[in-house]
């Protein structure tokens, strides 16, 4: 049998592009790297860095698409588009190191979510950039009544079709979700989404006043991305299309009303491990 094929990886061209302003002040950003059709930006007035040019909405969605975007990275080869696993490659993945790595992840997030909320799980759990599910999945054997939201249809796919998954496929401001979630979660979300100050606010409509939220990022202030430059593994100008610090994100979630009140980003941290330019957030909903 011949082995497959990979397909060459995608050119994207200016006409792929769109200009955008910061979701804080509104401006244009200063150029700071020429990743052409791509720019690397920072906000003069606020300090953000986001990509402008950044891919359109419709070709941002053939790159979630793909069947491939989820597989090689922290996925490994764990999950397969079509969700079917025979025994002996289900026992393989098992043991995958990028497998081993999510589920140190899962375990460690789960555990902080029961310690900042001080009690045991129970309640409305709300994940967007829902995956392929297994949070979600891990959260719902923990006793949550889960949620989810997936841009990529491959993704939102395997967790409704295999895992039996609540997971809407789209954008988090098109969800039909009520409000009054206990607990809202955004694993490597917020670096994808159109507007995080919109992303944040619909959040803030769907989570109980006395809920919380928890979510982690790359961020632009770690001193892989300070030393790498333009040679930092996390930059991906196509899919990472806003780069955030402590500092911004406190910003950003003061505007749509929630008060940041931890950040993890010690790469031996359970629900950070081994990443050392990613840190997790915990943040609380400022009362009205």
């Amino acid at each position: 049998m011949s082995a497959p094929v990979t397909p060459p990886p995608v050119t994207w061209t200016p006409e792929d592009t769109e200009v955008v302003e910061c979701c804080l002040c509104g401006i244009p950003g200063r150029l700071v790297h020429d990743l052409a059709p791509f720019g690397v930006v920072r906000c003069p007035s606020c300090g953000l860095v986001f990509i402008s040019p950044r891919l359109r909405p419709e070709a941002l969605q053939r790159l979630y698409d793909d069947v491939g975007y989820f597989e090689g990275g922290v996925y490994g080869g764990g999950v397969e588009a079509g969700g079917a696993e025979d025994g002996a490659s289900s026992r393989d993945r098992r043991f995958d190191p990028a497998m081993l790595l999510q589920r140190t992840w899962t375990a460690g997030r789960l555990a902080l979510l029961d310690r900042v909320r001080g009690r045991s799980p129970g309640g409305r759990l709300l994940e967007v950039g829902a995956g392929y599910g297994l949070f979600l999945d891990a959260a719902r054997r923990a006793g949550w009544d889960t949620s989810g939201v997936e841009l990529s249809r491959t993704g939102a796919e395997h967790a409704t079709g295999t895992l039996g998954l609540d997971v809407f496929c789209g954008q988090l401001a098109d969800a039909p979700l009520g409000p009054g979630f206990d607990v809202l979660c955004a694993w490597d979300t917020v670096e994808h989404v159109p507007d995080p100050l919109d992303f944040w606010r619909t959040a803030r409509s769907l989570v109980a006043d006395d809920g919380v939220v928890l979510f982690s990022t790359p961020y632009v202030s770690s001193l892989p991305a300070r030393l790498l430059g333009t040679r930092w593994w996390t930059l991906k100008p196509a899919e990472h299309i806003w780069h955030f610090t402590p500092r911004t994100h406190a910003m950003l979630l003061a505007r749509a009303g929630f008060a940041l009140t931890r950040v993890v980003r010690s790469p031996l941290a359970p629900s950070n491990a081994g990443r050392l330019d990613s840190l997790v957030g915990v943040a609380r909903p400022i009362p009205r």
